[in-house]
């Protein structure tokens, strides 16, 4: 995945009606638990709490410049659902999104490879976040 890719990306997200901020109310607030998840790591940039199970984290891990997304769902238990290109933290910034929204879009429109874990793990927010990417790329639909 390039940087063009995640401009690309969050410039359809930027298209959603309400923008980038409507993303959570309006396609992940039903799969989450109210109030604010424990931080995971001292990497971690965000942290969403799943009604599901667990956590969705989204850590940066400088030592390979990549951000990667987690399901975490005990101290010692977490699985890595995808690593991203670190800058998928400064085109979030640049647009006003959520660095997790990003990245699942990325990873629902086939940008970045997750190997199906998303949909493993969590199926409501993948199939939530391909509802997301049916509205904001799909050429047909959005």
């Amino acid at each position: 995945m390039t940087l063009e890719d995640l401009e690309k990306l969050a410039d359809q997200l930027d298209r959603l009606p309400g923008g980038s901020q409507a993303a959570i109310p309006d396609f992940f607030a039903n799969f989450l638990e109210g109030g604010l998840a424990p931080i995971t790591s001292d990497w971690d940039v965000e942290n969403w709490p799943c009604k599901e199970g667990g956590i969705l984290v989204l850590r940066l891990d400088p030592a390979y410049h990549t951000a990667r997304l987690f399901q975490v769902r005990g101290e010692d238990d977490e699985i890595q659902i995808a690593a991203l290109p670190i800058q998928l933290m400064d085109v979030a910034r640049a647009h006003g999104a959520s660095p997790i929204v990003l990245a699942l879009l990325a990873i629902a429109a086939g940008n970045v490879d997750d190997g199906r874990r998303l949909k493993a793990g969590l199926p409501r927010i993948d199939g939530a976040a391909k509802d997301l990417m049916l509205m904001t790329v799909c050429r047909l639909c959005g």
